[in-house]
């Protein structure tokens, strides 16, 4: 850790925000690649050593990122998980904090999605393993909708990963039909009910 005047636990998670948070505006502005460890230290205003004592590589910064953000939004789905609700309700809730935090973060996702394709295999594994058990929570919560009735008996995780088909639709088309929010009560519509007469 961080030589000289020890810093505190929550000293040096600042510190470690504000490296993180300069990292995601250069990879924003100007890209993965074409961004050096340099480049982020100085726009953290610490040291080249100081910045290593956080993150070994860019590779380590950008995983963290898209870790970040799923536990952010898995953490808050189960809280609604939690909540003493129905099976579709509690999907419901979720979908909509999740709609919300695509909007919110839009550029995000759109440009830092691409650069993920950079981050080694490993990378990409742990990852994926972490979108996985966001999807296998949503997926048992399909479960124990149909378990008490309130869902008809489909194939839990082809529903769940439609779940996140559905989001990313709304979130990211370029062909919209309303505000978000209005696409997505579309979107809960399909979902529940289905297309058929």
């Amino acid at each position: 850790m961080p030589k000289g005047i020890p810093l505190t636990e929550e000293e040096q998670q600042r510190r470690r925000k504000e490296i993180f948070d300069a990292s995601v505006h250069l990879f924003l502005e100007q890209g993965f690649n074409e961004t050096s460890m340099q480049e982020i230290a100085r726009a953290a205003g610490v040291g080249k050593s100081t910045l290593y004592d956080y993150f070994n590589t860019k590779e380590q910064i950008l995983e963290s990122c898209f870790e970040e953000e799923i536990e952010k939004i898995a953490g808050r789905a189960q809280e609604i998980v939690e909540q003493d609700l129905s099976a579709p309700e509690k999907l419901r809730k979720i979908m909509q904090m999740h709609l919300e935090f695509l909007v919110a973060n839009k550029q995000f996702y759109l440009k830092l999605s691409l650069e993920a394709q950079r981050l080694s295999l490993e990378s990409q594994n742990r990852i994926q393993a972490m979108r996985h058990a966001y999807q296998d929570m949503l997926r048992e919560l399909i479960e124990e909708g149909i378990r008490r009735g309130e869902l008809r008996p489909v194939n839990a995780l082809l529903a769940a990963r439609s779940v996140f088909g559905l989001l990313s639709t709304t979130a990211f088309t370029s062909r919209p039909t309303g505000t978000p929010e209005e696409m997505l009560e579309d979107a809960f519509t399909i979902f529940f009910k289905g297309i058929e007469a």
